[in-house]
């Protein structure tokens, strides 16, 4: 008797391991499908985030161009502004030249001269690039981030290819202005063993994404006569070389100069644009 109860035991256990078995299949290609529908909406959000903020960083780009160059005028400024005195100074006979004709004060005089008419004109040079910073180009086309947007699909090396990009909103305001990008993309991604899930042969789910990015201005003081701590040099360090002789009077000096920088960048923000009634296309 109780080996027969035994061998019972042993039959009954059978149908267990089949079910746990089935189950556990199940169980495995469900959490294969979770995982994959995870991994292509963070694709998705990816290649959304990745849109907007090349979009926003063309124009991003422009701006700390004239930053750049406006930059670059202030230093020539602050050199005329010296020069110009030095120049006096010479006239004068005053800031140690020998103001005898035909000694120091004649060729300081001359080299003090030439060296403002060359600041002047490199001033000048980035005045008219500065009047031009709205028409930078690429390949004769003017530089936007709605030409951005449009060249994403066919970037495929920078950008992800395997969605397609809606643009809901793209902002341009102009310097100064928050300019804003609304971008959706969005794919059809088939579903992986759709029968477990009671769905039909082929069917598929929406991957998407969507991003919002605005212009953000990061500011900061400079102080051009700072050091350079991968040089350890000024990084404008003083000009005495105008003269016969270095003497102050006759020397930029760029220790009082600051300048105040902005550097524009994209950052992330809420979407904000109406969602499309009749929904984006999705590739």
């Amino acid at each position: 008797m109780p080996l027969m109860l035994g061998g019972a035991r042993r039959g009954q256990t059978f149908p267990f391991w089949v079910i746990a078995t089935v189950l556990g299949l199940t169980l495995v290609f469900f959490v294969a499908n979770y995982t994959n529908t995870v991994r292509w909406e963070l694709r998705a959000q990816n290649a959304a985030d990745s849109a907007a903020s090349a979009a926003i960083s063309t124009d991003a780009n422009m701006y700390n161009e004239l930053s750049t160059m406006m930059y670059a005028a202030s230093v020539d400024e602050v050199r005329l502004r010296y020069l110009n005195q030095a120049i006096l100074d010479t006239i004068n006979g005053v800031g140690g030249c020998d103001p005898a004709p035909g000694r120091s004060c004649d060729q300081d005089y001359q080299s003090l001269v030439s060296a403002y008419n060359t600041a002047a004109a490199n001033y000048a040079n980035l005045v008219q690039l500065m009047r031009q910073a709205d028409d930078f180009t690429q390949g004769g086309q003017k530089n936007g981030s709605w030409k951005a947007m449009g060249l994403v699909g066919s970037n495929c090396t920078i950008f992800d290819c395997a969605f397609t990009m809606t643009t809901l909103d793209d902002s341009v305001t102009g310097p100064g202005s928050p300019e804003s990008v609304d971008v959706v993309a969005c794919k059809n991604v088939p579903t992986l063993v759709p029968q477990l899930l009671g769905l039909g042969t082929g069917s598929s789910f929406q991957a998407m994404g969507r991003s919002a990015e605005t212009m953000t201005a990061v500011n900061e003081t400079f102080h051009p006569s700072a050091t350079n701590p991968n040089t350890g040099q000024p990084y404008q360090p003083a000009e005495p070389q105008w003269a016969t002789y270095p003497f102050p009077a006759y020397s930029v000096d760029f220790s009082s100069m600051a300048v105040q920088m902005s550097w524009e960048i994209a950052g992330p923000t809420k979407p904000y644009a109406a969602y499309p009634t009749g929904g984006v296309t999705c590739s």
